[in-house]
């Protein structure tokens, strides 16, 4: 029943392949025709013009003495010249239109000659899958009939395969091609008998068990290799089935004891093995099924692996590297092939040697951070630097391969072991240390160096330049700080002796390039030498002191070098400058006596405003400023929550104090964030999103202390000194930024930010305004305590009216001056506010002289006011 239903499949295949193969040979014929059609037509008119054209030349043209025969070739020619003169306008005109086409990618011409071929011989290769199909139901079928002795039907399945491969190698041998197909008859053939044997030597090993484990595995790759060896004569598809056959033995034959070099011994031979084939079929996918392969089991090795078998993964990994990358493109010989110059872009795009390089270097790095301290990964790694440093002298297209040997050296170092007594001043020299040093020696001699015999590869220049400085500032970290002084004499003097070398090479280079690469990493040095004498503060003010050279040594040398190098820069220490005020390490800092933000931050806010003087007219100085402007930020933001309470603030456990700091320093810097947002560039929606962000947490803030800490509903004391007490910034300072707030929104051209919104923050920073003014002046009557149950005098009920109306009028006032009808109606609004307080409240209980004095004095004030408005009116007019 199986094999009925496995025909009626191959069958009704072959059916829904031919009508498809049919479909599109029929239309690819009906556009052929057409085509021939219409040039049929184009020359039987060439023809007819050049017989036309004729007479005329023959009457024009001198006698000659021999007649001239048409031949085939010269009419060919003749058509060919009039297409040319006849056409020429046309194509000029054409020529400036038309453009080249796309290139098709790599997957698409691939599958289009799959398509090809399948659609030229898809007969032939659906008869090869019917020949497999047929072997495998063979063997199925002498394992369920029972008719023959196991060996028996083994044999039988074998010979039919071997019969299979036999009359492949004869029809290629004798050159017998059936229609055109060529060889591909042979090669469906040998594909259903290479199948049938290696189903059949799987069977005999795991059904019948007649064969041990060690037996089936090598008959198994010998099948498999075999495959692979007549797809030299008989095409890459044959090669492909002795690929995978062969790479995925060790999955179908396992035992419970893996052996680790027993696999990589195989599948090394089997990746040589492939690469002949895959040289000598020349077929690009081929490489890629020897990749995949060969990289699949050094994963997998990963997954087996034990202490032992370390340096077998070493090994693998040196040697992919050697077979895989370095000699298929230098040779057996690692011959010189390229040593010029290339720009970054072409550095980059080298396939497939960068990720093969990656593939075999990445997951044995990651590895010997996992097992920290094993001498064995730190031995290979060190060889893998050492080889891939010899190989980028071969190649100048692998000068990126020395940043990956940098991160070698980086990561060597801190997987290193730290068991050695720091109390012994030579442990300077020891382990890790030495070792770091070596490295930095070594590193900066071999880029400076070749950096002199290859001047125009900046790669070696940069390696020369910052080995040193990165060995010793991955040192300086790992450290404790107890033997940092033990330390520090030799490596700051190391470092001032390698800033001199490398001034000195600056000056010697013709490059503006390498000078500057010479000039930053020298900067550098001295920077980390001062790093290591200062604290964690000192890291910060070093790195501002960088910028500020890079941006001197780009003005001075005018070297046009992209700034996003100095931005990643600025932005790294804006973060950091941002997040420490709440690290631990920063809460009793002090340098000089004095506690470390009053220094740091306007310290910084210095550098960045002079290094954007370096910048003029240039988006870097707009950045620069930015940068400034925010430690300027930062500084008003968290020294005065210091100053206060003598910590920063910590959000489950506020006071009233904090958070009125906390809402004038967030609104603030909200505004700050919009502002630099007018600036930023690309960065503006970060900015917004920030600045929004801080103005909402500024608000939710605001809120909640005018809701459960309002001094005028609960006795909180805002201090007895008039005007300057808490009173400013609890709402007179959050008033002034919501008006800045409201002006900002103005600028921003946006969907979300409308009219209505802005109005809303401007009624917001009124009603600040109105808190303000009047808390104030029952201050300065009550003292520190304002809460509204403690009444309120005559005297304090009039100065609220006396101050409102100077208000109303100097609002009407300022809004004639600047002919805003707007703020001529807030000012109008008060006066009536004022007059209507006047006559419902402050003149409620006046009687007899005081009231009438009361009604002149109030009158005449409307009258006057009522006057200067007329003039201001009229002075506008005439304007």
């Amino acid at each position: 029943m199986d094999e009925l239903i496995g025909l009626a499949g191959l069958f009704i295949l072959a059916i829904i392949a031919g009508a498809i193969c049919g479909f599109i040979a029929l239309t690819q014929l009906k556009s052929l025709r057409q085509q021939v059609v219409q040039l049929t037509a184009k020359v039987n008119s060439l023809l007819q013009q050049q017989e036309q054209l004729a007479p005329l030349a023959s009457k024009q043209a001198p006698p000659q003495t021999q007649p001239q025969v048409s031949t085939p070739a010269s009419v060919s020619a003749q058509v060919k010249t009039a297409v040319i003169s006849g056409n020429e306008v046309a194509v000029t005109k054409t020529a400036k239109t038309n453009t080249f086409p796309k290139k098709p990618s790599v997957l698409n011409i691939l599958f289009n000659k799959l398509r090809a071929g399948f659609e030229e011989n898809w007969m032939t290769w659906i008869g090869a899958i019917a020949l497999a199909f047929g072997g495998i139901f063979l063997a199925k079928y002498s394992l369920e009939a029972g008719l023959l002795s196991p060996v028996m039907r083994l044999s039988l399945g074998a010979l039919f395969g071997l019969g299979l491969i036999a009359a492949a190698g004869y029809l290629h041998y004798k050159r017998i091609i059936f229609e055109g197909f060529n060889n591909y008859i042979p090669a469906a053939l040998a594909s259903g008998g290479f199948i049938t044997c290696f189903a059949l030597a799987l069977l005999a090993y795991s059904n019948y068990a007649m064969l041990s484990s060690t037996v089936a595995f090598v008959l198994l790759a010998i099948i498999a290799l075999s495959a692979s060896v007549m797809a030299i004569k008989f095409g890459p598809l044959l090669a492909v089935l002795g690929i995978i056959g062969a790479y995925s033995v060790p999955i179908w034959v396992s035992s419970n004891s893996v052996n680790l070099f027993s696999l990589f011994m195989y599948v090394g031979f089997v990746s040589l093995f492939a690469a002949i084939v895959a040289h000598q079929v020349q077929r690009i996918w081929l490489w890629y099924l020897l990749w995949a392969g060969h990289v699949f089991w050094y994963l997998a090795g990963f997954v087996l692996l034990e202490s032992s078998t370390i340096w077998l993964l070493g090994v693998y990994a040196v040697a992919s590297i050697i077979g895989l990358i370095a000699i298929p493109r230098l040779g057996v010989r690692f011959a010189l092939i390229e040593f010029r110059p290339h720009s970054l872009k072409r550095l980059i795009n080298v396939l497939p040697d960068h990720p093969l390089m990656l593939v075999f270097t990445v997951p044995f790095i990651l590895m010997m951070l996992l097992h920290r301290f094993d001498m064995q990964f730190q031995i290979f790694s060190l060889i893998t630097l050492v080889l891939m440093l010899f190989l980028v002298l071969k190649n100048s297209r692998w000068d990126l391969w020395q940043a990956v040997c940098l991160v070698i050296a980086f990561i060597v170092l801190v997987s290193t072991q730290q068991t050695f007594d720091y109390d012994d001043a030579l442990f300077i020299f020891k382990q890790e240390y030495g070792l770091g040093l070596v490295l930095g020696f070594a590193l900066t001699a071999y880029g400076l160096y070749f950096g002199r015999k290859f001047p125009k590869r900046l790669a070696f220049h940069i390696t020369g330049a910052f080995s040193l400085f990165l060995m010793i500032a991955t040192l300086y970290a790992l450290i404790p700080n107890s033997a940092l002084s033990t330390a520090y004499p030799l490596w700051a003097v190391i470092l001032l002796v390698g800033s001199a070398v490398l001034i000195k090479s600056a000056q010697h280079s013709a490059s503006l390039y390498q000078r500057f690469t010479y000039w930053i990493a020298a900067n550098a040095n001295i920077t980390l030498a001062i790093t290591m004498l200062l604290n964690d503060s000192g890291l910060t003010i070093a790195l501002a002191i960088q910028v500020l050279l890079i941006s001197l040594l780009i003005k001075r040398h005018s070297i046009p070098i992209p700034h996003w190098p100095i931005k990643a820069l600025v932005a790294a220490l804006l973060l950091r400058l941002t997040f420490s005020p709440w690290t631990p390490s920063y809460e009793a800092l002090t340098i000089f006596g004095l506690h470390w933000s009053i220094v740091v931050y306007p310290l910084c806010t210095v550098l960045f405003y002079v290094a954007a003087r370096c910048f003029n007219t240039s988006k870097m100085q707009l950045w620069l400023e930015g940068a400034a402007l925010h430690c300027l930020a930062l500084f008003i933001t968290t020294e005065t929550s210091y100053q206060l309470v003598g910590h920063y603030p910590q959000f489950d456990s506020l006071s009233f104090y904090e958070q009125v700091l906390l809402v004038c320093n967030w609104l603030g810097l909200g505004c700050v964030y919009l502002y630099r947002a007018r600036i930023a560039g690309s960065l503006a929606k970060l900015y917004r999103f920030g600045g929004f962000a801080l103005a909402g947490l500024a608000g939710v803030f605001a809120l909640k202390t005018l809701v459960d800490e309002n001094p005028l509903l609960s006795a909180i004391d805002i201090g007895a000194a008039p005007i300057f007490n808490w009173l400013l910034l609890l709402w007179l300072v959050p008033a002034g930024l919501t008006l800045w707030l409201a002006r900002l929104l103005k600028t921003i051209n946006s969907k979300t930010i409308n009219t209505k919104i802005i109005a809303i923050v401007l009624a917001i920073a009124g009603a600040f305004t109105f808190l303000a003014i009047n808390s104030l002046i029952r201050q300065y009557w009550q003292g520190a305590y304002i809460y509204l149950s403690k009444g309120v005098g005559n005297a304090e009920l009039y100065s609220y009216s006396i101050i409102w109306l100077v208000l109303g009028a100097s609002t009407v006032i300022v809004g004639h001056l600047k002919n805003q009808l707007l703020i001529q109606k807030v000012g109008l609004g008060l006066l009536a506010a004022v007059i209507l307080k006047v006559f419902l409240i402050d003149m409620a209980n006046l009687t007899g002289l005081l009231k009438a004095v009361s009604f002149i004095g109030l009158g005449l004030s409307l009258v006057g006011l009522s006057w200067l408005f007329q003039k201001l009116r009229s002075r506008a007019n005439l304007a």
